[in-house]
């Protein structure tokens, strides 16, 4: 039983793919939903990655177009925009959130990739305590 998911989003099909599928199984479950996206970051300041408020905008924006076509209004939803290594930060919501799965699109609209060159779906799935389901 699912009682908390975790949905990564970067504005690709199989990222929206993935939310449809978290929502039909949040319904079943009555579970909540966390829809996750973490920007990317093309400035550093002081050693710490910093996001422009153009890029949370953008964020905002592209949450907002994945929920235009997938109605989540039924369903008990956050939204989260955090910063950093797209693996790492879901990983780490994933653990603070207690999440029961993590169910994201097996490829993004990005190049970003773990150290050892993978997807960010194959380090999220090495990763994780919890499930990970990835979509195509």
């Amino acid at each position: 039983m699912y009682r908390t998911i975790l949905v990564p989003l970067d504005g690709s099909g199989n990222a929206n793919k993935a939310l449809d599928i978290a929502a039909h199984l949040a319904r079943a479950n009555h579970a909540r939903l966390y829809l996750l996206h973490v920007p990317v970051i093309t400035e550093k300041n002081d050693d710490s990655l910093v996001t422009s408020p153009s890029q949370n905008d953008a964020a905002m924006q592209l949450i907002q177009t994945a929920l235009e076509t997938i109605d989540v209004s039924d369903l008990d939803t956050s939204i989260l925009v955090r910063k950093g290594t797209p693996a790492e930060v879901i990983e780490r919501e994933a653990h603070r959130l207690d999440a029961d799965a993590i169910i994201m699109g097996y490829k993004g609209l990005g190049r970003t990739s773990n150290e050892k060159g993978g997807s960010v779906s194959a380090a999220v799935n090495h990763r994780a305590a919890c499930r990970v389901v990835t979509v195509r």
